[in-house]
């Protein structure tokens, strides 16, 4: 194996024997489960409606049955929940709106008339479709949901005896939502009975696995929960653990009518240390929370999402002594971005399968890791071409290393897209904005105040981030792109050349986006130093003699224009065929916090017009040169 110098410096940090070292699958600690060994079963998570990509993920997720049992999951909705979400910058309501449920597809009779029919129907539809699916390539399926979720204000004035705890967000929205108490035997048996109504029209569901206490669900009495733990006085001592159990038991009961077994699996970890522990000590037959012999694999989306292609293989090497372990008996194999928005592109799912086949076939020896790499950089990227490839793999974990240890909080999903720096115009003062100008981007931005939406640029869901050092976001996409620049590289010959291309122009995309949010983070920073001046009205400079004017105004015109010149390469990337790398809505009409518009090209020109249109802004706060 050849080493480069730049590789060279790396080994002698130290850095790969810890980036490389073998931790293993993500694990969801324990699990209640009948005795014996348990076949491999393998769980598909991507949330589309489209039909035609299910059948080709159905096709690719097919090539893990000599495997052990394929599942995938059908529980994506047809459509988005606009009925949900109330008007007044209810963005908590957001997260919530494509929140698979059981009571979406086969509502209770006492939920029916409360859920808009039409929207019931097709997911309904859509999920029968998936099922016959499923059955061609003789796969099985799995449920995936939000529990209890919450339910219209309507339905709990018809039984008010059944409302639970409050599970909103209060910096988040500017309306309660409540979800149903499990403690009740009425609630017990509305779960139990659309459970049995899934099984009996889907006998292929085999796996529960449902999400608590976080985006449209909740438990009363939690600790996790938004507004502090609350819920009906009645059932106040009753612990957690008992409380999820009840839970469970109820699935169970459903499966039981329907004449089935299945297994539940709870993936949330919104509970304190001590609930965990509880939680643990009261579970059910076959069911499972934080469980070694459950593991979850991912393509990377959750990480990267806007983005699409991008897979981390050193991630997925890291994990093969457990893909191959007989103790790990449920591996779930992610290509969901967060809150069902979108997934993973399938050229990207299918290399992940690739590589989860060649490593349970052939596990990695421990020790073995960074061989590995090197190995797979060869069928890759060629004898040419492995080496170029390899060190932008190491360079980049080296850059995800820095940026956890200077800005962990960064998320391309919070800033670059719920606060749209990716779109939204960085200006010294905002409030200079037209209501036209404004109108394309902050109906978008996630605030439950369009004040602090406009004014705030780093208020991320409520809360003020001010913990990121200035230049810190500069100095990782430096690493990034220098890694970016390496995959570049890759000779046009090599095996896999247009799958390395394509993911070094989405790193390209995801290297903008991100220097945006660095950006904006910096102009915040400036625009925090000057706010009593900022609630002032603009006005003239002062008419004393200065070669430099403000230094913060050199260093805001210097951010300004690096955002400027980014959202220019951000166009250029995108008109070369990067909208397929960046997920985005079709119509106009689903654009939303999470979900980037059709027109995005559109928006980022206008973007720069309304930039150069108020470069002068900061003039009227700030004093300028006077040379």
């Amino acid at each position: 194996m050849r080493i480069s110098t730049s590789l060279k410096k790396l080994l002698a940090t130290g850095l790969i024997i810890c980036l490389l070292a073998p931790t293993g699958l993500s694990s969801s600690g324990h699990n209640k489960s009948t005795a014996g060994e348990k076949e491999k079963t393998f769980v598909i998570h991507a949330p589309m409606s489209n039909l035609e990509e299910f059948r080709e993920l159905a096709r690719l997720a097919a090539r893990l049955k000599p495997y052990g049992r394929v599942e995938v999951n059908i529980s994506a909705l047809a459509d988005k929940g606009f009925h949900d979400i109330p008007s007044g910058n209810n963005f908590w309501y957001e997260y919530t709106s494509y929140n698979p449920t059981p009571f979406k597809f086969f509502p209770d009779p006492k939920i029916a008339p409360f859920i808009p029919a039409r929207f019931v129907n097709r997911n309904r539809d859509l999920l029968l479709a998936k099922a016959e699916i499923l059955r061609e390539f003789h796969l099985d399926a799995a449920f995936w949901s939000y529990e209890p979720n919450y339910l219209p204000g309507a339905f709990f004035e018809s039984y008010p005896h059944l409302l639970g705890a409050r599970i909103d967000h209060p910096r988040r929205g500017n309306h309660a939502a409540w979800a149903p108490c499990i403690d009740q035997a009425e609630t017990q048996e509305m779960f139990a009975g659309m459970v049995t109504e899934l099984l009996n029209n889907v006998p292929e569901v085999k796996t529960f696995f449902f999400k608590t206490n976080d985006a449209g669900s909740g438990i009363c009495w939690s600790d996790w929960l938004y507004t502090g733990p609350n819920g009906p006085t009645s059932c106040k001592h009753t612990g957690t653990g008992e409380r999820v159990a009840t839970l469970m038991n109820t699935f169970k009961t459903g499966a039981e009518q329907a004449g089935q077994e299945i297994s539940i699996h709870l993936t949330s970890s919104m509970f304190t240390a001590d609930e965990e522990k509880d939680i643990m000590t009261h579970l059910p037959d076959n069911c499972f929370f934080q469980s070694p012999a459950v593991r979850t694999i991912s393509s990377g989306i959750s990480g990267n999402y806007p983005v699409l292609g991008l897979i981390h293989p050193a991630r997925i090497i890291r994990s093969s002594h457990a893909l191959s372990n007989p103790d790990v008996h449920t591996i779930f194999v992610n290509f969901r971005a967060s809150y069902d928005r979108g997934y993973e592109l399938l050229s990207a799912a299918d290399k992940v399968i690739d590589l989860i086949i060649k490593y349970i076939n052939s596990p990695v020896p421990e020790g073995g890791e960074r061989d590995a790499l090197y190995q797979l950089c060869v069928e890759w990227a060629g004898e040419d071409g492995a080496e170029d490839l390899f060190n932008a793999y190491i360079a980049m974990e080296e850059a995800e290393r820095y940026k956890s240890s200077v800005a962990p909080r960064v998320r391309s999903l919070y800033w670059s897209l719920s606060a749209r720096h990716i779109n939204r115009p960085l200006v010294f003062a905002p409030q200079l904005l037209s209501e036209e100008q404004e109108s394309y981007f902050l109906p978008h931005v996630f605030n439950a105040s369009e004040t602090e939406a406009r004014l705030d640029y780093t208020d991320i869901h409520g809360g003020a981030a001010r913990t990121v050092e200035p230049g810190v976001i500069g100095n990782y996409i430096e690493m990034l792109n220098d890694a970016i620049s390496m995959m570049e590289k890759v000779p046009a010959n090599a095996p896999d050349y247009e799958f390395i291309s394509g993911m070094a122009q989405a790193w390209r995309i995801y290297s903008s986006i991100i220097r945006s949010s660095g950006n904006f983070a910096d102009a915040q920073g400036i625009r925090d130093r000057h706010a009593e001046r900022l609630a002032q009205s603009p006005g003239r400079p002062d008419k004393a003699a200065t070669w430099t004017g403000d230094p913060d105004m050199q260093l805001f015109n210097a951010v300004m224009r690096d955002e400027l010149d980014n959202t220019l390469e951000l166009i250029n990337l995108l008109k070369n065929g990067g909208m397929k790398f960046i997920r985005h809505a079709d119509d106009p009409a689903y654009e939303d916090t999470f979900l980037l518009g059709p027109d995005l090209i559109e928006q980022l020109q206008t973007k720069r017009r309304i930039m150069l249109d108020h470069w002068r802004d900061i003039e009227g706060f700030l004093t300028s040169p006077y040379k």
